[in-house]
């Protein structure tokens, strides 16, 4: 009792580093770290007058916050000065090869440490090659130079909960590096790799060798050198049921592997385990790189290890929360980082949640409780966490604890055991697991529970009630009444399905989803209407998050325009992510099934040709194109037209469609007669304003109020073209470029239509009061 009461008086640690957690939320990503002076003094008077609490133990929380939060907003002030000060753009870069090279999807990744230019002396970039070259790249440790451009992180759009620039700075890589080819770089003299270099690359040779198929290696390759997987779609998988959370992201598979030598050396009763534990911990994460996640990982592993030999004298509460302390100074972003917040949370629940949730276990399951609370208890607290940061939980979380956290802490020493000495028949069996694995438990346990953030409040609650649940217990208070609150408030917002906002007027929301179309509608009466999904799992993926954050509950309705990659890549994703009421395509006459490459397995969309029509709450539907099942060499020309009327207001979603269907359209008769019964249009600009749509006869004939333009920012096919950009200038408009503004929405209101953009931005376009003949 002692022992546990001994930490209770650090426990103003935690709520303070939760409010230096917060900082980084609220302050915009693209700010430019100068602070005010008014603001400067403000917040010394306020940390100065706190001093005065310190003489109180229960108020002791409010100038230790004051003071790591001080510390946080002067480490992200710092932090923006030096990303704003690093250039951009096409730059002569030296470097050395600092990783070894990894496939993911279609391109090699890997570091290079800059020695020049003098102003990026020393950072280390991530750098992207084409894997489909016949050049060899160099090899870890070369030494390069080459000219490439200096690709800057974007920040993301402001509702998401997704803050990729403050984490870029955070780990000192906010540049990016995309080479085109291999070929580009000019060797300047022999590889020279340090020891640790040399024994990573050692065992990524040892690995590549392994006889493993696919799904075998992607899976061996995360457990045991934390290499996320190749195949993009593996990569979905697991970050959808919230094991990669546990492989790759949070650094928790280092934790656990020492955890698990720990244990061995006790077992064994040999002296200096916690020594020998560190020591195992080290070799570990030399073997994988030290990345950030690795470090948080190895920096809970030592506080356990610590602990655990000390009997406790150092009591968790200390270790782990001064090991996350740690690692907040050296990375005051470190709050805005899903890997350390699922971490710290899911520690919350498994050492300070279990036990009173096994007490509400007890009279139901007897002498099960505690070990299904231990499994159920990092579920339940991280919950809050993965709704806000995922748009919904993965339902089988409680089973993937139980399969995966065990798997994880034997599979991972037994595959860098085989790694090192590959045994035959020990290798195929290990890797038959593992592919079984990967191919049938994983995508098992990805049904995930999609709930909506529109109102935050009930789900930051929730969160900070599981720190106090915590607290609570690491006091030995009485905890009953708040356990059965926290329990009974997630079961209910997993029954009804989250927090909620009803539109209550139409809105269109263009995604930010890079060189790629995703199109979110929403009107007054009726569930939400997806148009495409963006290009890969990673959009699907964000599609559950702005689903999420905008409150959609229900299932939603999903229209793919055509069979384009950049269209139709996040359709698998989705649907794991999100419950469809229907999912329809346009009809072709093609003899082999055109969707193929990107349908889920049991899919079976309808079909849309013109002349289709349907009311969809207050909203009607109506298919401008095709007229007719059509074989054509090109996907864009038989991409769906959608014209949805609400009220006096009209959307065109022209999909990829080009200038020849424009022409075809109009020879059937659209837009209609629309100017003389004052109706106002918006029009999605088809084929992310390529000079070969957007024919100056249709949009004469159409005189759209607004334009949309979805196309990524500095893409490689240049979209929006300068002719396309004249052709609507033509008429007055100034599009709205997705990749420029992070995302657009334009939501209809009395007079006129409001513009919201990703980046913070707002407008108000007037209604034409008489549009011309």
């Amino acid at each position: 009792m002692w022992q546990r009461l001994s930490g209770a008086s650090l426990w103003p640690l935690a709520w303070a580093m939760a409010a230096a957690c917060a900082l980084p939320w609220l302050v915009p990503e693209r700010w430019d770290g100068h602070i005010a002076t008014q603001w400067w003094l403000a917040g010394g008077t306020a940390w100065l007058l706190s001093l005065v609490l310190l003489r109180f133990r229960r108020w002791r929380v409010i100038p230790l916050a004051f003071t790591l939060a001080g510390f946080t907003t002067l480490g992200l002030a710092h932090r923006a000065r030096w990303e704003a000060a690093l250039p951009v753009g096409f730059q002569a870069l030296e470097g050395r090869i600092a990783a070894p090279w990894t496939f993911q999807g279609d391109r090699l990744r890997s570091q290079i440490e800059l020695t020049g230019p003098a102003s990026m002396r020393g950072l280390s970039v991530p750098l992207t090659l084409p894997a489909n070259e016949e050049q060899p790249v160099p090899g870890p440790g070369t030494p390069v130079r080459f000219r490439a451009e200096l690709r800057p992180v974007q920040p993301a759009p402001t509702f998401l909960a997704e803050r990729p620039l403050w984490r870029a700075r955070s780990d000192e890589s906010p540049r990016r590096i995309h080479l085109a080819s291999a070929q580009l770089m000019e060797i300047t003299g022999p590889a020279r790799p340090s020891w640790l270099l040399r024994l990573q690359a050692f065992a990524r040779r040892r690995f590549e060798t392994l006889p493993l198929d696919p799904t075998a290696k992607d899976l061996w390759g995360a457990l045991a050198l934390g290499i996320p997987p190749a195949d993009e779609g593996h990569f979905s998988v697991f970050a959808e049921s919230g094991t990669i959370h546990i492989l790759v992201v949070s650094g928790l598979q280092v934790t656990l592997v020492m955890a698990a030598v720990e244990a061995l050396l006790r077992r064994l009763r040999l002296r200096g385990a916690a020594l020998g534990t560190i020591a195992a911990g080290l070799l570990y994460a030399g073997l994988v790189g030290f990345s950030a996640p690795v470090w948080r990982g190895l920096f809970m592993g030592v506080a356990w290890a610590v602990g655990r030999s000390t009997g406790w004298k150092l009591p968790p509460v200390t270790g782990l929360h001064g090991a996350l302390l740690l690692w907040l100074l050296g990375h005051p972003a470190a709050g805005v980082e899903p890997g350390f917040l699922l971490a710290w949370w899911a520690l919350l629940g498994l050492l300070w949640g279990a036990e009173p949730l096994a007490g509400l276990l007890s009279p139901l399951l007897g002498r099960l409780s505690l070990s299904f609370a231990r499994l159920a208890a990092p579920w339940l607290s991280t919950l809050p966490l993965l709704a806000l940061l995922n748009g919904g939980a993965p339902w089988w979380g409680i089973l993937a604890n139980l399969l995966v956290l065990p798997l994880v802490a034997f599979l991972t020493p037994l595959c860098l055991l085989l790694i090192l000495l590959p045994l035959p028949g020990l290798t195929q069996g290990i890797g038959a697991v593992l592919t079984w694995m990967g191919d049938r438990l994983v995508p098992s346990l990805t049904g995930i529970a999609p709930l909506g953030t529109g109102i935050l409040w009930p789900w930051l609650l929730l969160a900070l009630g599981w720190l106090l649940l915590a607290h609570l217990q690491g006091r030995l208070r009485r905890t009953r009444w708040l356990t059965v609150l926290l329990v009974s408030t997630s079961l209910g917002l997993l029954a009804c399905r989250g927090t909620g906002r009803k539109a209550t007027t139409l809105s269109l929301e263009a995604i930010d989803v890079g060189q790629g179309d995703a199109l979110l509608l929403r009107v007054p009466g009726g569930a939400a209407t997806l148009i495409d999904t963006g290009p890969s799992p990673w959009t699907g993926r964000r599609l559950a998050r702005v689903l999420s954050r905008r409150g959609v509950r229900e299932p939603v309705h999903l229209i793919l325009t055509h069979p384009h990659g950049d269209h139709a890549g996040g359709w698998a994703t989705l649907t794991r992510l999100w419950p469809l009421s229907s999912t329809s395509v346009p009809v072709t006459a093609d003899e082999e099934d055109p969707w193929e490459a990107y349908r889920p397995k049991g899919s079976d969309p309808s079909g849309l040709l013109r002349g289709d029509a349907w009311m969809r709450g207050e909203a009607a539907f109506s298919v401008r194109w095709p007229p007719r099942a059509f074989r054509l060499p090109d996907a864009n020309m038989v991409s769906a037209v959608l014209r949805v009327s609400w009220r006096e207001r009209e959307l065109w979603l022209m999909g990829d469609a080009m200038a020849i269907q424009e022409r075809d359209l109009l020879d059937l008769g659209d837009p209609g007669s629309g100017q003389a019964t004052s109706v106002h249009r918006l029009l999605k600009v088809g084929h992310h304003g390529s000079r070969n749509a957007s024919d100056p006869a249709w949009i004469a004939a159409l005189q759209p109020e607004v334009a949309i333009i979805p196309a990524g920012l500095k893409n490689r096919f240049e979209h929006p073209h300068a002719e396309t950009l004249a052709t609507l200038q033509a008429v007055g408009l100034e599009p709205w470029l997705t990749g420029a503004h992070c995302g657009t929405r334009v939501v209809a209101e009395p007079g006129g239509w409001r513009m919201e953009t990703g980046d913070g931005a707002t407008a108000f376009i007037p209604l034409r009061k008489s549009p011309s003949p």
